[in-house]
């Protein structure tokens, strides 16, 4: 492990070579919103519309997803640099549903100056090994824009099939958009992966 990394390892939920994922901590509230502000050109137009009176670039943001530790269902961990422990983004699962399905929804979104370094990529596989081995999921579906290519992108590297195509699945910055439905199971995961070895 890289000694970048912060000195008790263990609050580290997943590491890989470039990145790695935590869950919040309120320390991370300046350097989050501070993000959130200068990327929000970048984030605005794949994300939807939040409540009236609701500051997604701000400190509103910061608290739901810091709450979100304490809610079943969720898990939301942030993305870091390895190299400087910089927080680079958010990688999340929604909607975590047990009984038969044991299945959730995979949201991720990066800060704008850290794009193209390969961050994202990783994350979301760290993710999924997250979704497969600590929450114990057997199944992880992404949604997104056919105009967001760089997600596509990232979807595609990871190992996610495409399924369908679900018009007017949700509603983005108060349009209700299509979306292109992506799906991995831990069937799939193991395969991809034991690919690359």
């Amino acid at each position: 492990m890289s000694p970048s990394i912060p000195s008790k390892p263990h609050q580290a939920a997943e590491v890989g070579r470039l990145v790695y994922l935590r869950y919040p901590h309120p320390r991370d509230r300046e350097a989050f919103v501070e993000m959130r502000q200068k990327s929000k050109d970048h984030l605005q137009p794949w994300e939807p519309r939040p409540p009236k009176g609701f500051d997604a670039f701000g400190q509103d943001q910061f608290d739901f997803v810091y709450k979100s530790r304490s809610v079943p269902g969720q898990e939301r961990l942030l993305i870091f640099a390895v190299a400087d422990n910089a927080l680079v983004g958010q990688a999340s699962l929604g909607a975590i549903t047990r009984g038969p399905l044991q299945s959730a929804y995979m949201g991720y979104w990066i800060g704008a100056s850290h794009t193209g370094r390969g961050y994202m990529t990783e994350a979301v596989g760290l993710m999924l090994r997250h979704a497969f081995t600590t929450v114990r999921l057997h199944r992880v579906e992404v949604n997104i824009q056919p105009n967001n290519k760089p997600s596509l992108a990232v979807a595609k590297k990871s190992g996610f099939r495409l399924e369908g195509y679900s018009p007017r699945y949700l509603q983005i910055d108060g349009v209700w958009s299509d979306h292109e439905r992506w799906a991995m199971t831990i069937e799939d995961w193991r395969e991809f992966n034991a690919g690359r070895r």
